[in-house]
């Protein structure tokens, strides 16, 4: 019980997130609108009782119209400061903090702390990028940065290599679910979407860590506006059969929207696998990050570091859960 409230209680739920938006709006004009609409009500009392003195009436409603005003005022300030004390550990009070701006443009949350002005895309129809000449030693002729040297890693019959993202890592839904709880934070997130990843993975051939880095990485966990409100946990483009249906733009365009999320992880997977991953296909120049990045976000020098991380870091609890 405790688990499965865990899982329908955070911003993973996209209507609860949109919820919470709309009564964060409500809360804040409540919050202006009402006290002028009092203090209006409390200046023509004391109008009245500056001319008519001897109205006994007047003195009460001017009290509670004064009274009424502090309460309207400090209901809103109440509930902030209540979530704010709740903390990041009680998932809805972490879904409220993170729809401050639920209109904004979506960002690229680092979740190593660091936040970035862009959000990074993933342009399935892109031409091929521009190929950089300088190397630091990878061999990559493209990529420039920090490098994660791959090895892979295996416990029991799990693996994650970041060198051949198309090992599978032969996890199940359910230890998948324990090794999100065991990372915590917005890692739990991803939990309603278990199964969805792992049928993903077995489908398409695509490592559920890796997977999951992309996502994560590009969404934020799961809280930027594009991925709780367009169900695009990857900045996918628009595209004939996922228009933009108003998710927003940057400059390479629109972002696709899909009716769920299990959805998107089909499609997001199904394209890694067919453009990305599979000799012959439009973008394939190896199946590690480090060669997915040449046209999956080409000049970026940090998106294989952060995506080979964040599968580290959720690997590292595969003990605790086989």
């Amino acid at each position: 019980m405790i688990e499965l409230l865990s899982v329908y209680s955070g911003c993973s739920s996209a209507a609860l997130g949109a919820t919470l938006a709309i009564l964060k709006r409500i809360m804040n004009l409540i919050q202006i609108i009402v006290p002028i609409l009092l203090m209006i009500s409390l200046t023509l009392n004391l109008i009245k009782l500056v001319s008519n003195p001897d109205d006994k009436k007047a003195l009460p409603k001017i009290k509670n119209a004064a009274l009424a005003a502090v309460i309207v005022f400090m209901i809103p300030v109440f509930v902030n400061v209540v979530m704010n004390m709740l903390g990041e550990n009680f998932s809805v009070s972490a879904c409220w903090s993170s729809v401050n701006n639920p209109t904004g443009t979506p960002t690229y949350i680092d979740p190593y702390g660091t936040k970035k002005s862009k959000f990074l895309s993933d342009p399935s129809e892109y031409e091929k990028g521009k190929k950089r000449e300088t190397t630091n030693g990878t061999g990559n002729s493209s990529y420039t940065g920090e490098y994660i040297e791959g090895t892979a890693q295996q416990v029991g019959d799990v693996v994650w290599d970041s060198t051949n993202v198309t090992r599978i890592s032969n996890l199940t839904s359910t230890q998948l679910i324990g090794i999100l709880n065991a990372h915590g934070g917005k890692a739990k997130n991803f939990i309603p979407y278990a199964q969805a990843l792992i049928t993903a993975e077995q489908k398409y051939s695509v490592n559920v860590f890796f997977l999951i880095g992309i996502e994560a990485l590009e969404s934020g966990w799961i809280t930027s506006n594009i991925s709780r409100n367009c169900n695009n946990l990857g900045g996918v483009r628009e595209t004939a059969s996922h228009p933009s249906n108003g998710c927003g733009s940057n400059s390479g365009g629109g972002f696709g929207y899909f009716n769920s999320v299990p959805e998107f992880i089909d499609y997001h997977a199904s394209m890694l696998h067919r453009s990305y991953l599979t000799p012959g296909g439009k973008y394939y120049e190896g199946t590690s990050p480090y060669d997915v990045v040449k046209h999956y976000c080409p000049g970026s020098s940090t998106w294989p570091v952060s995506v080979i991380k964040i599968g580290n870091s959720l690997f590292s609890h595969v003990r605790s859960v086989i």
